[in-house]
Protein backbone atom coordinates (compact mmCIF):
# COMPACT_ATOMS: atom_id res chain seq x y z
CA UNK A 1 0.00 0.00 0.00
CA UNK A 2 2.64 2.23 -1.14
CA UNK A 3 1.69 6.20 -1.67
CA UNK A 4 3.42 6.32 -5.57
CA UNK A 5 0.85 9.00 -6.00
CA UNK A 6 -0.97 11.43 -3.83
CA UNK A 7 -3.76 11.05 -6.12
CA UNK A 8 -5.34 8.14 -7.73
CA UNK A 9 -2.50 5.68 -9.58
CA UNK A 10 -3.61 5.79 -13.95
CA UNK A 11 -2.50 2.52 -13.84
CA UNK A 12 -1.96 -0.74 -11.89
CA UNK A 13 0.43 -3.27 -13.22
CA UNK A 14 0.25 -6.84 -11.66
CA UNK A 15 2.92 -9.46 -11.13
CA UNK A 16 5.78 -7.07 -10.77
CA UNK A 17 7.11 -8.79 -7.71
CA UNK A 18 6.74 -5.23 -5.42
CA UNK A 19 6.71 -6.75 -2.11
CA UNK A 20 9.57 -6.62 0.36
CA UNK A 21 11.76 -8.71 2.79
CA UNK A 22 11.18 -9.65 6.79
CA UNK A 23 13.17 -7.30 8.90
CA UNK A 24 15.72 -9.18 10.93
CA UNK A 25 15.34 -6.12 13.15
CA UNK A 26 14.49 -4.09 16.31
CA UNK A 27 10.48 -3.49 15.69
CA UNK A 28 9.96 -7.28 15.69
CA UNK A 29 10.73 -8.81 19.23
CA UNK A 30 10.79 -12.61 18.16
CA UNK A 31 11.37 -14.84 15.16
CA UNK A 32 8.15 -14.96 12.77
CA UNK A 33 6.41 -18.46 13.28
CA UNK A 34 5.46 -19.51 9.47
CA UNK A 35 2.95 -21.85 8.07
CA UNK A 36 4.81 -24.47 6.09
CA UNK A 37 4.87 -24.09 2.71
CA UNK A 38 3.96 -19.91 2.11
CA UNK A 39 6.57 -17.59 0.52
CA UNK A 40 9.08 -16.07 3.22
CA UNK A 41 11.72 -14.12 0.76
CA UNK A 42 11.73 -12.76 -2.36
CA UNK A 43 15.29 -12.08 -4.02
CA UNK A 44 16.08 -10.06 -7.26
CA UNK A 45 20.00 -10.89 -8.61
CA UNK A 46 20.31 -13.07 -5.00
CA UNK A 47 19.82 -9.56 -3.25
CA UNK A 48 16.57 -9.39 -1.05
CA UNK A 49 14.01 -7.40 -1.97
CA UNK A 50 11.05 -8.33 0.23
CA UNK A 51 10.31 -10.55 3.05
CA UNK A 52 6.74 -11.82 4.74
CA UNK A 53 6.26 -12.12 8.89
CA UNK A 54 3.57 -14.69 10.18
CA UNK A 55 1.62 -14.77 13.05
CA UNK A 56 0.77 -18.40 12.73
CA UNK A 57 -0.96 -18.78 9.54
CA UNK A 58 -1.75 -15.06 9.16
CA UNK A 59 0.37 -12.18 7.45
CA UNK A 60 1.51 -9.66 10.34
CA UNK A 61 3.97 -7.61 8.15
CA UNK A 62 5.85 -7.70 4.56
CA UNK A 63 9.00 -5.56 4.85
CA UNK A 64 10.64 -3.93 1.27
CA UNK A 65 14.64 -3.70 0.72
CA UNK A 66 16.61 -1.68 -1.56
CA UNK A 67 17.77 -3.66 -3.93
CA UNK A 68 21.06 -2.10 -4.75
CA UNK A 69 22.01 -1.56 -1.00
CA UNK A 70 20.37 -4.24 0.85
CA UNK A 71 18.54 -0.94 3.53
CA UNK A 72 15.34 -1.50 4.37
CA UNK A 73 13.07 1.33 2.90
CA UNK A 74 9.90 0.75 4.69
CA UNK A 75 7.54 -1.91 6.10
CA UNK A 76 3.69 -3.02 6.13
CA UNK A 77 1.55 -4.01 9.56
CA UNK A 78 -1.77 -5.83 9.25
CA UNK A 79 -4.38 -5.64 12.13
CA UNK A 80 -7.08 -8.15 12.70
CA UNK A 81 -10.17 -8.89 13.92
CA UNK A 82 -11.00 -12.33 16.21
CA UNK A 83 -12.01 -13.86 12.75
CA UNK A 84 -8.91 -13.38 11.29
CA UNK A 85 -10.09 -10.37 8.89
CA UNK A 86 -7.91 -7.56 8.25
CA UNK A 87 -9.09 -4.19 9.69
CA UNK A 88 -6.11 -1.97 9.11
CA UNK A 89 -2.95 -1.86 7.59
CA UNK A 90 -0.33 0.81 8.06
CA UNK A 91 3.00 1.85 5.48
CA UNK A 92 5.89 3.16 8.24
CA UNK A 93 8.90 4.50 6.61
CA UNK A 94 12.38 2.57 7.60
CA UNK A 95 14.44 4.15 10.69
CA UNK A 96 12.20 6.26 12.54
CA UNK A 97 9.53 3.80 11.52
CA UNK A 98 7.51 7.21 10.56
CA UNK A 99 3.86 6.49 9.50
CA UNK A 100 3.49 6.91 6.12
CA UNK A 101 -0.57 5.74 5.28
CA UNK A 102 -3.19 3.75 6.86
CA UNK A 103 -5.85 1.85 5.41
CA UNK A 104 -9.07 1.14 7.67
CA UNK A 105 -11.69 -1.56 6.21
CA UNK A 106 -15.09 -2.19 6.65
CA UNK A 107 -17.23 -4.94 5.95
CA UNK A 108 -21.28 -5.72 5.82
CA UNK A 109 -22.84 -8.54 7.50
CA UNK A 110 -21.70 -11.13 5.09
CA UNK A 111 -17.64 -10.44 5.69
CA UNK A 112 -17.79 -8.90 2.25
CA UNK A 113 -15.45 -5.90 2.09
CA UNK A 114 -17.17 -2.74 1.20
CA UNK A 115 -15.26 0.51 1.76
CA UNK A 116 -11.28 1.20 2.67
CA UNK A 117 -10.82 4.55 3.83
CA UNK A 118 -7.39 5.78 3.18
CA UNK A 119 -4.72 8.29 5.08
CA UNK A 120 -1.61 9.55 3.26
CA UNK A 121 0.94 11.34 5.85
CA UNK A 122 4.05 13.63 5.32
CA UNK A 123 5.32 13.52 8.77
CA UNK A 124 2.42 13.78 11.12
CA UNK A 125 0.26 15.76 9.07
CA UNK A 126 -2.25 14.10 6.88
CA UNK A 127 -1.60 15.20 3.21
CA UNK A 128 -4.44 13.56 1.67
CA UNK A 129 -7.12 11.33 2.67
CA UNK A 130 -10.00 9.47 0.04
CA UNK A 131 -11.78 6.26 0.32
CA UNK A 132 -12.71 3.08 -2.16
CA UNK A 133 -16.17 1.16 -2.00
CA UNK A 134 -16.34 -2.00 -3.72
CA UNK A 135 -19.48 -4.01 -5.81
CA UNK A 136 -19.58 -7.98 -6.45
CA UNK A 137 -20.94 -10.45 -8.48
CA UNK A 138 -23.87 -12.99 -8.04
CA UNK A 139 -20.54 -15.15 -7.33
CA UNK A 140 -18.63 -13.08 -4.93
CA UNK A 141 -16.26 -11.83 -7.42
CA UNK A 142 -15.16 -7.97 -7.38
CA UNK A 143 -16.77 -6.03 -9.92
CA UNK A 144 -16.32 -2.72 -9.26
CA UNK A 145 -14.03 -0.76 -7.24
CA UNK A 146 -14.88 2.98 -7.25
CA UNK A 147 -12.21 5.64 -5.53
CA UNK A 148 -13.25 8.76 -4.04
CA UNK A 149 -11.29 11.97 -2.74
CA UNK A 150 -12.13 13.26 0.55
CA UNK A 151 -13.93 11.92 3.60
CA UNK A 152 -17.54 10.80 4.68
CA UNK A 153 -17.56 14.18 6.48
CA UNK A 154 -17.04 16.21 3.71
CA UNK A 155 -17.84 16.40 0.03
CA UNK A 156 -16.35 13.84 -1.55
CA UNK A 157 -15.63 13.53 -5.04
CA UNK A 158 -15.54 10.48 -7.18
CA UNK A 159 -12.58 10.09 -8.98
CA UNK A 160 -12.02 7.10 -10.57
CA UNK A 161 -13.96 3.50 -10.81
CA UNK A 162 -12.73 0.46 -11.98
CA UNK A 163 -14.46 -2.43 -13.63
CA UNK A 164 -13.23 -6.23 -13.75
CA UNK A 165 -13.99 -9.19 -15.75
CA UNK A 166 -13.32 -12.51 -14.04
CA UNK A 167 -13.07 -16.21 -15.56
CA UNK A 168 -14.68 -18.95 -14.36
CA UNK A 169 -11.98 -20.13 -12.39
CA UNK A 170 -11.22 -16.97 -10.32
CA UNK A 171 -8.57 -15.66 -12.79
CA UNK A 172 -9.03 -11.59 -13.65
CA UNK A 173 -9.21 -11.23 -17.04
CA UNK A 174 -9.52 -7.76 -17.88
CA UNK A 175 -9.88 -4.50 -15.95
CA UNK A 176 -11.42 -1.18 -17.67
CA UNK A 177 -10.23 1.98 -15.41
CA UNK A 178 -12.45 5.21 -16.18
CA UNK A 179 -11.14 8.57 -14.69
CA UNK A 180 -13.64 11.05 -14.12
CA UNK A 181 -12.94 14.52 -16.01
CA UNK A 182 -13.67 18.40 -14.50
CA UNK A 183 -17.11 18.15 -16.13
CA UNK A 184 -18.21 14.79 -13.98
CA UNK A 185 -18.02 12.72 -17.15
CA UNK A 186 -16.18 8.78 -16.92
CA UNK A 187 -13.35 8.53 -19.76
CA UNK A 188 -12.68 5.10 -20.21
CA UNK A 189 -8.48 6.07 -19.72
CA UNK A 190 -6.69 2.14 -19.60
CA UNK A 191 -8.37 -1.62 -20.62
CA UNK A 192 -5.67 -4.21 -19.06
CA UNK A 193 -5.65 -7.60 -20.38
CA UNK A 194 -4.76 -10.50 -18.27
CA UNK A 195 -3.30 -14.33 -19.05
CA UNK A 196 -2.19 -17.01 -16.31
CA UNK A 197 -0.59 -20.18 -16.27
CA UNK A 198 -2.35 -23.19 -14.69
CA UNK A 199 0.12 -22.82 -11.23
CA UNK A 200 -0.69 -21.89 -7.66
CA UNK A 201 0.11 -18.16 -7.01
CA UNK A 202 1.90 -17.97 -3.89
CA UNK A 203 0.95 -14.41 -3.02
CA UNK A 204 -3.48 -14.82 -3.70
CA UNK A 205 -3.67 -16.35 -0.15
CA UNK A 206 -1.81 -12.62 1.02
CA UNK A 207 -3.52 -10.60 -1.27
CA UNK A 208 -4.92 -7.58 0.40
CA UNK A 209 -8.99 -6.78 1.12
CA UNK A 210 -10.12 -5.19 -2.11
CA UNK A 211 -7.32 -7.10 -4.44
CA UNK A 212 -8.26 -8.23 -7.50
CA UNK A 213 -5.86 -11.22 -6.84
CA UNK A 214 -6.30 -14.58 -8.88
CA UNK A 215 -5.19 -17.80 -7.99
CA UNK A 216 -3.05 -18.72 -11.04
CA UNK A 217 0.68 -17.00 -11.72
CA UNK A 218 0.28 -14.15 -14.23
CA UNK A 219 1.87 -15.01 -17.56
CA UNK A 220 0.83 -11.46 -19.56
CA UNK A 221 -0.34 -7.92 -18.58
CA UNK A 222 -0.93 -5.82 -21.65
CA UNK A 223 -2.43 -2.38 -21.15
CA UNK A 224 -3.56 -0.25 -23.35
CA UNK A 225 -3.54 3.78 -22.79
CA UNK A 226 -6.18 4.80 -24.84
CA UNK A 227 -5.69 8.68 -25.04
CA UNK A 228 -2.46 8.26 -25.87
CA UNK A 229 -2.94 5.13 -28.13
CA UNK A 230 -0.41 3.17 -26.32
CA UNK A 231 0.13 -0.67 -25.45
CA UNK A 232 2.54 -1.58 -22.90
CA UNK A 233 3.47 -5.27 -22.29
CA UNK A 234 4.62 -7.02 -19.88
CA UNK A 235 5.89 -11.17 -20.03
CA UNK A 236 6.42 -13.47 -17.35
CA UNK A 237 7.89 -17.05 -17.27
CA UNK A 238 8.50 -19.24 -14.25
CA UNK A 239 10.50 -22.37 -12.67
CA UNK A 240 8.15 -24.05 -10.45
CA UNK A 241 8.88 -26.97 -7.72
CA UNK A 242 7.77 -30.30 -7.57
CA UNK A 243 4.23 -28.43 -6.14
CA UNK A 244 3.57 -26.13 -9.11
CA UNK A 245 5.20 -23.35 -6.85
CA UNK A 246 6.64 -20.50 -8.76
CA UNK A 247 10.55 -21.00 -7.76
CA UNK A 248 11.27 -18.10 -10.17
CA UNK A 249 9.77 -15.29 -12.22
CA UNK A 250 11.69 -13.66 -15.02
CA UNK A 251 10.07 -10.25 -15.91
CA UNK A 252 10.36 -8.83 -19.72
CA UNK A 253 9.21 -5.11 -19.39
CA UNK A 254 7.84 -2.92 -21.99
CA UNK A 255 11.48 -1.15 -22.39
CA UNK A 256 13.53 -4.00 -22.72
CA UNK A 257 14.47 -4.39 -19.02
CA UNK A 258 14.74 -8.01 -18.20
CA UNK A 259 14.72 -8.92 -14.37
CA UNK A 260 14.38 -12.33 -12.76
CA UNK A 261 13.28 -12.79 -8.86
CA UNK A 262 13.70 -16.12 -6.99
CA UNK A 263 10.80 -17.05 -4.32
CA UNK A 264 12.19 -18.48 -1.18
CA UNK A 265 9.45 -20.89 1.19
CA UNK A 266 8.64 -21.51 4.60
CA UNK A 267 9.89 -25.32 4.17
Amino acid sequence: MKLRNKFIPAVLFFGVVALSSCEKQEHESMDPVMEQGVISHILADSAEVTSYNFAGKQLSQINHYNVETGDLESFEKYERDSKGKVVKSTMHGAGTHALLSEQVYHYNTNNRLVKTEMSYYNGSKVEYQGFATYEYDAKNYLEKKTVFEGTDNEKAAVKSYTLYEVLPNGNYAQEKQFIIDDKSDAKLFSTTTYSYDSSVNPFHELAEPGTASSPNNLVAAVTEVHNSKKTYKYNYTYTYDERGYPLTQAVASPNGKNQTYKYLYSN
